[in-house]
């Protein structure tokens, strides 16, 4: 009977010590897959925060690529409006064209009114203008002493204009005071016309305030254009 409980108490103590055994194991078991979890968590920490790192890199290296051709699109609009500025202001300001000096002859009436002489003169004044400054300056009157004007210093010379070949010269309407006899207004018309001679028209029509006005002085036919003698043919006042 001793024996059989001698053996019972080694078999419950082997048993005892058996399940001691296991479950030191277990722990073990249980702190080593602890230690692997914790490594693996570790390890998915790290590579989860390299993936955020890249991911940020990326959305910043996207955010610069796209600043820059928004700045280069807003470099464009600026060059676009300055050059829109540009086109403006080259609209509202047409080139001007440069008055240069031109020589010209005008025509005038010696001190007895008996022939016409040619009077050499420096116009300064753009091609232009050069037509309607040259009769402003015979307006005015001959420089030589002795070479007279015919008509009144008041007159206005309102225009010259080419049509159909044919120069038209308009006078403001103080051309018409002008104190003329037949012979007189026959000098006056053709040294008009030898004016628009020299640059080319061989035939002129005079105007007052634009319009044609037949038998202007009582005398000639100003309604039709008046055919310029040849330029050459006159003489100088020496």
């Amino acid at each position: 009977m001793k024996k059989v409980t001698l053996m019972l108490a080694a078999l419950l103590l082997v048993i005892f010590l058996a399940a001691c055994g296991q479950g030191e194991n277990a722990i073990d078991s249980n702190e080593s897959t602890g230690n692997i979890e914790t490594e693996e968590n570790a390890d998915a920490v790290e590579e989860e925060t390299e993936v955020e790192e890249e991911l940020a890199a990326d959305e910043s290296t996207e955010e610069e690529s796209t600043e820059e051709p928004v700045e280069e699109e807003h470099g464009v609009e600026e060059e676009t409006a300055a050059e829109d500025s540009e086109s403006v202001e080259t609209e509202e300001t047409p080139a001007v064209e440069e008055a240069t000096a031109t020589p010209v002859y005008l025509f005038f009436a010696d001190d007895q009114v008996m022939d016409i002489y040619k009077e050499e003169r420096s116009i300064e004044a753009s091609d232009e203008e050069l037509f309607k400054a040259t009769f402003e300056a015979w307006v005015e009157g001959p420089e030589h002493a002795n070479l007279v004007s015919l008509i009144p210093s008041n007159v206005e010379v309102q225009s010259v204009e080419e049509h159909e070949g044919t120069a038209h010269v308009s006078f403001s309407s103080e051309l018409l005071d002008a104190q003329l006899g037949s012979g007189t207004e026959a000098m006056l018309m053709q040294q008009i016309a030898l004016t628009m001679k020299q640059f080319g028209f061989n035939q002129t029509k005079v105007l007052i305030d634009g319009e044609e006005h037949p038998e202007m002085f009582g005398h000639i036919d100003t309604g039709a254009a008046i055919e310029a003698e040849n330029t050459e043919d006159i003489p100088t006042m020496e």
